[in-house]
């Protein structure tokens, strides 16, 4: 059904009294290419012309257009845009690629918004450099990721990985199966990722959950590379090397949807991994990481180094790394004392 359509069949802005406040970021690009005879007027990474500095000018005028989107676009909310950043960069053939990133705190999202300013800083190219040469192609315009809200997109396919394998041995019971909110945390883990994920998988030893609650959730049984978290994680991106993963580990007592946004947020397409920063050592936690593609070939470098250590294997990679605020924690429970008192704050 259209969002912009009412019953009576008639135009309409979209409600979003009801919606709740939450911090949304998107991402758009669009390419353009400049003809050769535009290469002498480069200086550097910019383009100089009589006009001024064009990539400069197209980022105020991208800027400018983000903000005043819903003057332009007659059913788009009046959206307090809280940060928008551009990057163009250019390569050897004079393909311009801009990117427009914009973040608000607001009731719905700010897709619009990115999309606009990417192609009104494009159109501001054009216009700045027709003088010299229309021979300049704008190539596309396309959202690449939408972060906060019901639906969560991001440039690739992303997937869920609960890791359950492990034999809780000093816990004395399974850590997955453990009831902190009304279900076995495994499974509460994996709902919340549902949300986001194309689908949610368990890392589990075969036969692990036969006949319980976690039994009828889609599996992963660890492959020949790695052990430990790792062979998990391997097993993943076997299962799918071109996607992003979102893993979490199933002692996490804490683990909550603004755990899940606070990774989402800060993704960045051309790293190895979003990861939290553990707060006493400073290092990047692994076991509640979206990771992109290029992590496969991080942990393949790692084990022929014989590291087996997640931690260790990614201070060999490129991570943003996210503090732990508001109500993220990444306490996790390993003994009984330490479930009871979890247990015991979350009641």
């Amino acid at each position: 059904m259209l969002t912009h359509i009412d019953a009576n069949n008639q135009p309409t802005m979209v409600d979003v009294t009801d919606k709740s406040v939450s911090t949304r970021v998107a991402l758009a690009q669009t390419k353009m290419r400049l003809p050769m005879i535009m290469k002498p007027y480069f200086q550097g990474e910019e383009l100089i012309l009589k006009k001024g500095p064009v990539f400069q000018t197209a980022i105020i005028a991208g800027t400018m257009a983000a903000k005043r989107t819903h003057d332009i676009i007659p059913f788009c909310h009046h959206i307090p845009v809280e940060s928008c950043k551009f990057k163009i960069s250019l390569d050897a053939d004079l393909l311009v690629t801009i990117v427009c990133e914009v973040k608000t705190t607001f009731k719905t999202g700010v897709e619009m918004e990115a999309l606009h300013g990417a192609t009104v800083a494009a159109l501001t190219i054009y216009d700045m450099c027709k003088a010299v040469s229309t021979e300049i192609e704008i190539l596309e315009t396309k959202l690449i990721s939408k972060v906060g809200g019901k639906r969560t997109i991001l440039d690739r396919p992303t997937y869920g990985l609960v890791l359950t394998g492990g034999k809780s041995e000093r816990m004395g019971t399974d850590k997955a199966l453990i009831d902190y909110k009304g279900m076995p945390h495994a499974q509460y883990i994996h709902s919340l990722l549902d949300k986001h994920c194309d689908e949610v998988y368990l890392s589990a030893r075969p036969g692990q959950w036969d006949g319980t609650a976690l039994a009828t959730l889609p599996m992963l049984h660890d492959g020949p590379e790695g052990t430990g978290p790792m062979a998990g994680i391997m097993a993943a991106f076997a299962k799918h090397p071109d996607a992003n993963w979102i893993v979490a580990a199933c002692d996490l007592v804490h683990f909550n949807e603004e755990t899940i946004q606070g990774l989402l947020t800060h993704y960045q397409s051309d790293k190895v991994a979003t990861a939290y920063k553990n707060i006493d050592k400073g290092f990047a936690e692994p076991l509640c990481t979206l990771y992109t593609p290029a992590a496969r070939a991080i942990f393949r470098q790692a084990m022929g180094q014989d590291i087996t250590c997640p931690v260790k294997a990614l201070k060999l990679a490129e991570v943003v790394t996210v503090a732990q605020t508001g109500k993220v924690n990444l306490a996790n429970i390993n003994t009984v004392e330490e479930r009871l008192g979890a247990q015991n704050e979350i009641c």
